[in-house]
């Protein structure tokens, strides 16, 4: 009988069983052995350099410690006047310019009218209780040249009395002081609505019609035009410098326009407590030492006053970026034997650029930025 052979997809699938579970088996020993916890070697990382430190050689030089401040060449200011009362402006009687003597009405405001008439009425109420007084006591005298009875006397007596409390009684009521002339006080508070100067000079700031005005702002300014000097006021960030002047303090000025031109001058007047100054004006005076010209300045000039708070020369000093503080305590990084050290200096002068080194460094001396 003939035999009947295998199709041929068998040994196929025989030849797959000798080749291809051996390599499945193998795969799934490596998938175990990493489940497993087995150490698989990984390669070694490249190291990073060591970031340097930047280095700073203690030097020797100066340090110049300078402020600046900014204004304007005008007049000597003799005084800044305000009204008493606050209100608006009705009429001018001095413009910006005008020469003014001591007492002459500069301005008046739109509540003159009101005072007035609030004055007429209170001397019409404060006589009546004069002249009622006064009746009083010319009975009170009369009663006494003629001699009548201690009863009529006393009698009048207290009727002068009352009137006198009545009297007084109206002055409380304006708050006025009985011991003071009351059409005087009267005067005086209408005077409030009126501006007059307290002195001769120019007017160099006036007010105009229909501004409101305080007692807190000035509404004219008067100065003498024989004397110039400027009028400046420090930086707010930097008015701590204020602590280092001094009036007298010698100043340099510079015109904005010019800087080559140098001019002398000294500083006249501070604001209080610092000098001699209102302490509600910041404003810091200076006079100019030269006198105007072509050649040197004219009124109305901006200028630029330096002011030297401190000049050391030959003193050491090291960058702020160098010079650290902790605890009360400034100091500097140098290198050593042992590595990296503390090193505690006393500090003197600093800017932005310079710190004084006043003890604990030599010159040449390297320190390490912190």
């Amino acid at each position: 009988m003939r035999r009947v052979g295998r199709p041929c997809f068998y040994d196929g699938i025989k030849f797959m069983k000798k080749t291809l579970f051996p390599l499945l088996l193998a795969f799934s020993l490596l998938l175990s052995a990493c489940s497993g916890g087995v150490a698989v070697r990984e390669a070694t990382p490249t190291p990073f350099p060591t970031p340097l430190r930047e280095t700073f050689s203690v030097e020797r030089g100066d340090i110049l410690v300078m402020t600046p401040m900014y204004g304007k060449v005008t007049q000597r200011i003799l005084a800044s006047v305000a009204f008493e009362i606050d209100g608006k402006v009705s009429v001018v009687h001095a413009q910006v310019g005008d020469l003014v003597e001591s007492g002459q009405l500069l301005a008046e405001l739109e509540e003159l009218k009101g005072l007035n008439e609030k004055a007429g009425e209170t001397r019409a109420e404060i006589r009546r209780a004069q002249i009622a007084l006064e009746i009083e006591q010319l009975a009170l005298d009369k009663v006494k040249a003629e001699n009548r009875p201690e009863y009529d006397v006393r009698t009048q007596e207290l009727k002068v009395e009352l009137a006198q409390m009545a009297y007084e009684d109206v002055l409380a009521k304006f708050g006025l002081d009985p011991a003071i002339d009351a059409f005087g006080q009267i005067d005086a508070q209408v005077g409030k609505a009126r501006l007059y100067a307290p002195l001769a000079g120019t007017v160099l700031v006036g007010t105009d019609v229909g501004r409101s005005v305080s007692p807190n702002t000035p509404s004219f300014v008067i100065g003498d035009a024989s004397q110039l000097e400027i009028v400046t006021q420090i930086e707010p960030n930097r008015e701590k410098d204020l602590e280092e002047m001094f009036e007298g303090m010698a100043v340099v000025i510079v015109p904005d326009d010019r800087p080559e031109v140098q001019l002398s001058g000294v500083i006249r007047q501070l604001p209080a407590p610092y000098g001699t100054g209102p302490s509600d004006d910041r404003s810091i005076y200076v006079r100019i030492d030269q006198l105007p010209g072509e050649d040197t300045y004219q009124v109305g000039e901006k200028m630029t006053v330096k002011v030297t708070l401190a000049d050391k020369k030959g003193i050491l000093w090291l960058p702020p970026e160098a010079v650290r503080t902790s605890g009360g305590r400034t100091f500097v990084i140098v290198n050593s034997a042992e590595g990296p050290q503390r090193i505690e200096i006393e500090a003197g002068l600093r800017t932005n650029l310079m710190v004084e080194v006043v003890s604990g460094l030599e010159e040449g001396q390297v320190v390490v930025a912190p």
